[in-house]
């Protein structure tokens, strides 16, 4: 009897104080801010504790796409495991704009795919960071771009590239150790 009182009373306090909640989002590795605090990349597993906090702001930003937010009561977040899916549309970002701007063609865009050696270092464009290896299906607008890996422990990867409207390229860093 005093055992099943025990497991009730574990259960009521998971219920009540909220699980684990992962945020993912399409594409993968964009910026996730939580009540305009920066948490980290997309998926994104973090416990929300609904005892501090009664309802959340998560916003998704990625550049080359447009920022999206949700607000999030703690009502939904208790219990089990939650997920928190953000479609990202690409465009220029409109958060903060009275007036959103005409979409744009994804002719206007490419993709890239960087696979580093070693994995999950940051990936930078014209030194502002973008997501962590591996990035797939990233989509950024055609142009000339530094790109460069970091990984603590390795020396940086470096190297110019040149996008082409429309085009899928892949990059494969391998980085030295120092």
């Amino acid at each position: 009897m005093m055992k099943h009182m025990i497991w009730l009373l574990l259960i009521g306090i998971a219920a009540c104080s909220g699980g684990k909640t992962v945020i993912r989002s399409e594409p993968p590795t964009a910026f996730v801010t939580i009540n305009e605090i920066p948490k980290g990349v997309t998926p994104l597993e973090i416990k929300l504790d609904c005892d501090k906090t009664k309802d959340y702001k998560i916003k998704i930003s990625c550049p080359g796409y447009q920022t999206q937010t949700k607000d999030i009561e703690c009502g939904y977040i208790r219990g089990a495991k939650k997920e928190i899916f953000f479609e990202l549309e690409p465009g220029e970002d409109t958060a903060g704009e009275e007036t959103p701007s005409i979409p744009q063609n994804l002719e206007d865009f490419a993709s890239i795919k960087i696979k580093s050696m070693p994995s999950e270092a940051d990936v930078y464009l014209n030194n502002k960071m973008i997501g962590i290896s591996p990035l797939i299906k990233k989509k950024i607008k055609p142009g000339t771009y530094l790109l460069e890996v970091r990984k603590q422990g390795f020396k940086h990867w470096t190297e110019e590239i040149k996008i082409t409207p429309g085009s899928e390229q892949e990059f494969f860093p391998i980085l030295e150790a120092e």
